[in-house]
């Protein structure tokens, strides 16, 4: 008898349950899809590369089912204050609480049973272009991949869990409530008092968040000078906590504002939109800062993770820019010497040129004790000659250099780059050379030392080789990198027992290492700040449906005194549009800022040609995306909410008018 009940009841009330389907259908979906990826058989062979994929796949993957469920409990509580006079009538009828409990029960697993019916198809197909993106980020051919046992089972499980976590905290209300409490009106909205005082109060929240994103912007670019992410992460936090405040005060400030100008309140039906908005304000106003707070993470996030993709496409030309780099320390004996490393690399592919060059070292201290923090290393000063550094510059792309007299400091890290050699000369072979500057933009051809400087060939003549290096180009400028990885590698025993240890840099595998991570990092950052987005717009539009019973006294009365159908919609599109544009307007403007940052952000990586236009491309891709998203949740809670509200005349075609 519950079942058939229960069923009746979900086609009675499925347009009231659209968002909660909607949005357990999408989660699932997304569940699926990175569930598979992670237990996939190319993530199974790839994690031999970066080990952190699967963990990285998995913590993304227990964020979003603790949200999803959170947002479950808050949906199923707003369908069971939707339809608490209906329980509190079953119960004045005499039926038992678990009779209610029971047949509640039913309505939540059919919907979620249907639910996760449409998620796993939706999900087969989600899958597939999950995949597609991870192969086109890896530069791999895209191939249909087989779903996993182990992750169609573990969405399952979790869905299941989600499901019963939220099931359990409605019969929990349903359990204590009495009819009483079932049965009562809510109470009247209150307009906003002291609205003077929070306007005051937003314009102080406002300018703080202006204040506090202009430090963290000096913040950003003082960490790629001194590498102190500290104090940048805790702006970050003042950012998040200031978008809260300032849309918690602008909301409360905004309808009150408004309500107080008797020309636009007597302007059609605003005073009735003016009216629905202010009522409330103090539970809305923490719900439309919270949201807010939540978009904004997740629109920074997905340029953070896009970001990285474009940083790690011209980062591996530096990390590693010949197809195959060799770095042997004279001071020890090699592993794998430089002939035995070409036999096993003529093993993957055939070599076109070899290019050699040196590192040359007197084993004296002079420029390398001068850094701060790096004095107490004991790294003793490393030359390399101009002819050889111009050689492999060349053979790049890049200019040559020219020195007369003077010493190049070449590094990789931005805070040896920042030193001051300038009362730092240097005499060999009775001359004088002076420091001329410091460069962190070229590649990094001797990968194994944190600096080196070039000097003119005659300065380093007769001085002892301290590393022989050499640079190959091969045929095949794809070869199997972690087969060749694994022949190059050799053990050697150190203080700490038996380490791995490999001479050899391979192209190919800075690829695949660079461009898994950067996968990882994308799919796993667009699957939360999707469910993020997802998640926030079911609570913005199940809060707005759950004043409809207010909504409808109000709409009647508009109604009554002489309000048609197109007036009655035209304010009410009005007034949810208000709601949902209040905590959505701040973060799609946060691409702009977010645009200008990593292309400053570029300029410094000294990535040409990407200065700006592509981070503002990717800014707006973000919030088109975001926007798309907005407006279907937007378009679902309008079409309910005039079923609900709108009161129809005669005219209507057969509708029915609402009562008063």
């Amino acid at each position: 008898m519950f079942a058939k009940l229960a069923l009746r009841n979900v086609k009675r009330q499925i347009s009231n349950y659209l968002i909660y389907f909607v949005t357990v259908a999408l989660s699932i979906a997304l569940m699926f899809a990175v569930n598979n990826l992670s237990y996939s058989d190319r993530i199974r062979e790839l994690s031999e590369i970066s080990s952190d994929m699967h963990t990285m796949f998995t913590m993304v993957t227990i964020l979003s089912c603790l949200v999803t469920a959170l947002v479950l409990s808050y949906a199923t509580g707003f369908m069971l204050k939707l339809r608490k006079k209906e329980f509190g009538m079953y119960l004045t009828l005499g039926m038992t609480r678990r009779n209610i409990q029971t047949l509640f029960a039913c309505e939540t697993g059919i919907l979620s049973f249907l639910a996760m019916l449409v998620g796993m198809g939706a999900g087969l197909v989600i899958f597939q272009l999950v995949v597609a993106l991870f192969a086109s980020i890896m530069e791999l051919p895209f191939a249909i991949s087989a779903y996993s046992a182990k992750g169609i089972l573990l969405t399952l499980a979790v869905s299941l869990g989600m499901f019963l976590l939220s099931t359990l905290v409605s019969l929990r209300y349903l359990k204590k409530t009495t009819i009483s409490d079932l049965l009562k009106k809510e109470s009247a909205e209150k307009s906003e008092k002291y609205p003077v005082f929070w306007c005051i109060l937003s314009i102080l929240t406002v300018s703080g968040l202006i204040g506090s994103l202009i430090v963290t912007y000096q913040n950003l670019m003082a960490a790629f000078h001194d590498q102190d992410g500290v104090i940048l992460l805790l702006w970050l936090l003042v950012d998040l906590v200031m978008v809260f405040l300032s849309h918690f005060t602008f909301s409360r400030t905004i309808a009150g504002m408004l309500l107080r100008s008797n020309k636009l309140k007597n302007g059609g039906t605003n005073t009735v939109v003016l009216r629905g908005l202010s009522g409330k304000m103090t539970v809305n106003s923490l719900l439309i800062g919270a949201l807010a707070t939540l978009l904004v993470f997740a629109i920074a996030m997905s340029n953070v993770a896009l970001g990285e993709k474009i940083y790690s496409d011209r980062s591996i030309a530096k990390d590693c820019p010949y197809d195959v780099m060799a770095m042997l320390d004279c001071s020890e004996e090699p592993g794998i010497s430089m002939e035995e490393g070409e036999k096993i690399i003529e093993k993957y592919s055939p070599i076109l040129s070899r290019m050699d060059f040196q590192l040359y070292s007197s084993g004296e201290t002079t420029l390398c004790s001068s850094i701060l923090g790096y004095d107490v290393m004991g790294w003793t000063d490393k030359f390399m000659p101009l002819s050889q550094f111009n050689a492999l510059l060349t053979g790049c792309g890049y200019d040559p250099v020219a020195l007369e007299g003077q010493y190049l400091l070449i590094t990789f890290v931005q805070g040896i780059g920042e030193t001051d050699f300038s009362n730092k000369t240097i005499h060999f072979n009775g001359t004088t050379y002076s420091w001329t500057g410091s460069s962190t933009r070229y590649p990094e051809f001797a990968r194994r030392a944190w600096m080196y400087f070039v000097m003119p060939d005659e300065a380093v003549a007769g001085m002892p080789v301290s590393n022989v290096c050499a640079a190959y180009t091969l045929e095949n400028s794809r070869p199997d990198a972690m087969a060749m990885l694994k022949d190059l590698t050799y053990i050697q025993e150190t203080e700490d027992g038996p380490e791995e240890q490999c001479d050899f840099a391979i192209k190919e595998d800075y690829r695949l290492y660079s461009n898994a991570n950067a996968g990882t990092l994308i799919i796993g950052t667009l699957y939360v700040s999707t469910v993020f987005v997802c998640m926030a717009l079911a609570i913005l539009s199940v809060k707005t449906l759950s004043t409809l019973d207010e909504e409808c006294r109000r709409y009647a009365v508009l109604y009554r005194l002489g309000a048609d159908v197109r007036m009655q919609k035209s304010a009410l599109f009005r007034q949810i549009g208000a709601f949902f544009l209040m905590p959505f307007a701040f973060p799609l403007l946060m691409t702009v800022p977010m645009g200008v940052i990593f292309g400053k952000v570029y300029e410094i990586w000294d990535f040409q040609g990407l200065s700006g236009q592509k981070a503002m491309e990717t800014a707006v891709l973000i919030s088109l995306v975001v926007a798309g998203v907005y407006a279907f949740y937007f378009f679902i809670t309008y079409r309910i909410a005039c079923d609900h509200v709108i009161c129809y005349g005669p005219e209507s075609g057969g509708k029915t008018e609402r009562i008063l």
